[in-house]
């Protein structure tokens, strides 16, 4: 029996929905429009992501894994902001009402909804090919809130966690929609053309959940959040964002290839050219690139030490524009010149 806009709604999504709202939403899932309020002292922070299927996650992936990663990379937004999540809006679009799927990313949604402490406060549904969009909403004490434009001459850049897992598990893990056309000429200028196939089981695990279950740094970035002087997660390769921090700032950013931070399968499955490409301009890390004086030095050790996380070091902000790159001293020359644009490759009418 097919299933009615309503009855999906009621019984994957309005149904799962436990536990008490964030106090900032007075009314939620199931009206004409939800109703929050700022609360004294914090301001909403707002941000939303499409997520459309054989672009942003493999074709036949698993439900509760899209479901996951949907929210995730939303959440990540939030992350760069200094923002704690709140709640969050669905747009659905589906080829059909397969109660399978939507069972399995309805659990995933969740699952990720309930680590993260925001609820679905409303969305909507209809027929198509399959996306998935997401606005997401958290708060922040108002006036702390880090952008993108507070970078400084002096400043230290830093990125946490590892770089390039996205890119080389879009490659490498054992999907076929990765090898289909639409992803293969993304995964070249990417750099990925020669990566070895002798995948560890550990390196499968790994891999599979750093691309499915990316972890916004919201924990990091809520005790960070008065040192950081500005702050993007890479989504699109760290050469394009930090791109988009040196132009809203003004500056220049200079990035040390020597310094970038590999996770172990990384440096196992690639050669060093592949993995600072995958890094640079592949995308789908979800890691914060960020700014801090260098007083804030030890205080930020710290505070990745308690959160167990890796931030490392990979450059220094200068007077000028643009992103520099450099390896180990020496200037270094980009081998591409732009991160992920989902237009750049439309034909022009």
């Amino acid at each position: 029996m097919s299933l009615s806009e309503f009855e999906l709604i009621d019984r994957f999504f309005k149904s799962r929905m436990t536990g008490d709202l964030h106090p900032a939403v007075s009314l939620g899932i199931g009206d004409d429009a939800a109703i929050m309020h700022g609360r004294p002292g914090q301001s909403l922070c707002v941000c939303t992501d499409v997520l459309v299927n054989d672009v942003h996650f493999p074709a036949g992936a698993d439900p509760a894994e899209i479901g996951q990663r949907a929210l995730r990379v939303n959440l990540s937004d939030l992350a760069a902001m200094g923002a704690r999540p709140v709640c969050f809006t669905l747009g659905l679009t589906l080829p059909s009402a397969d109660e399978q799927w939507l069972s399995g990313f309805s659990s995933g949604l969740f699952g990720a909804a309930e680590q993260f402490g925001c609820s679905l406060m409303g969305g909507d549904t209809t027929r198509g090919p399959l996306s998935i969009s997401i606005t997401a909403i958290g708060e922040v004490p108002s006036g702390q809130a880090v952008s993108r434009s507070g970078a400084k001459p002096g400043d230290v850049l830093y990125v946490t966690g590892c770089l390039g897992d996205g890119q080389v598990a879009l490659h490498q893990l054992d999907f076929e929609a990765a090898e289909s056309t639409a992803h293969k000429p993304a995964l070249a200028e990417a750099g990925h053309q020669s990566v070895r196939k002798d995948l560890t089981p550990e390196d499968h695990v790994y891999l599979y959940r750093r691309f499915f279950r990316p972890e916004p740094r919201l924990a990091f970035a809520d005790l960070a959040r008065n040192l950081m002087s500005s702050a993007i997660d890479v989504s699109d390769g760290l050469h394009a964002d930090a791109g988009h921090l040196a132009r809203a700032s003004a500056v220049e950013l200079c990035i040390n290839l020597d310094q970038l931070p590999f996770s172990r399968s990384v440096l196992g499955l690639t050669s060093e050219a592949e993995r600072v490409n995958a890094a640079l301009y592949g995308g789908d890390d979800y890691e914060l690139c960020f700014t801090a004086e260098t007083a804030c030095r030890d205080r930020i050790g710290e505070i990745a030490a308690s959160a167990g996380l890796r931030v490392t070091e990979i450059g220094e902000v200068r007077h000028g524009n643009g992103v520099s790159l450099f390896d180990r001293g020496v200037a270094a020359t980009a081998d591409h010149q732009r991160g992920f644009d989902h237009f750049s490759r439309m034909e022009t009418p």
